[in-house]
């Protein structure tokens, strides 16, 4: 890492839009923080990121869903003894089933990685960037947000949150210096769905967007200063199309498009 670069830090980089935010970042000049639970995977992205970009990486492991992880992390971040100037809250991950029937440990999971480590990392590393006027938070959500899936109730509320609380801490930052994009992917090429036990169904599939792009138009976006990004064509009609219909039926439609 040379001390004339800016630093970012990617979480859940270890695969899918992480692995290609920590890319194209490096592609774009930095030096990346890069973290996950998987070491084996971050070292093969670091070495990646080093041979084809000619930028530093430094791997971070930490489980964001332990006890006082999002803490550590911070402090480790600090340790590199480099101003942060890109944050990009990706780690996440969510359950298909009932909620009456979902086992409590996981529920209680998906909301630290998704609402609590996202929120504790802003509080945490953001003040820094404030105190710079200097710096970009891309915060990951999902189209789960703007039309909730029934059998992915708590991730889809979770990732309302997260658009909610983007776009308020967007404002309060607005003449910070510091910019708030939040991104929400449809169905995308990524581990998500092997995690969440769910076999994808035909329009899930035909709908699937590969993690570059999404990673590519999200920066994109963040650079740009937008408040929210949508990638793909398909999902951008679909969300204005959602501003108009009743959220009931909006729910009952995504029903019908992830249940086997």
């Amino acid at each position: 890492m040379q001390p004339d670069r800016e630093l970012a830090l990617v979480t859940g980089a270890s695969s899918g839009i992480g692995r290609q935010c920590a890319l194209s970042l490096a592609e774009r000049g930095f030096d990346l923080a890069i973290t996950a639970r998987r070491q084996d995977r971050l070292e093969e992205l670091k070495g990646e990121i080093e041979s084809r970009h000619g930028v530093g990486a430094t791997v971070l492991v930490e489980d964001l869903s332990a006890a006082g992880g999002p803490e550590r992390l911070a402090e480790a971040v600090g340790r590199i003894g480099r101003p942060l100037s890109v944050l990009v809250n990706n780690a996440g991950f969510g359950y298909y089933g009932a909620v009456t029937e979902a086992n409590l440990a996981e529920i209680q999971a998906t909301l630290q990685v998704n609402v609590n480590a996202l929120t504790t990392l802003v509080r945490l590393l953001v003040p820094a960037m404030r105190e710079r006027r200097h710096g970009y938070i891309l915060n990951v959500s999902s189209f789960a947000a703007l039309q909730p899936i029934p059998l992915y109730a708590v991730y889809s509320g979770a990732k309302a949150y997260v658009v909610a609380f983007s776009l308020a801490l967007r404002h309060e930052l607005r003449r910070s210096g510091v910019k708030v994009t939040v991104v929400c992917p449809g169905f995308t090429a990524t581990e998500f769905h092997d995690v969440a036990r769910h076999r994808k169904t035909g329009i899930m599939r035909r709908t699937t967007l590969s993690s570059e792009s999404v990673a590519r138009q999200a920066l994109a976006g963040m650079f740009r200063g937008k408040a929210m990004v949508v990638p793909g064509a398909a999902y951008k009609l679909t969300g204005l199309a959602l501003r108009f219909m009743p959220r009931t039926w909006a729910s009952a439609m995504a029903a019908a498009v992830v249940k086997n």
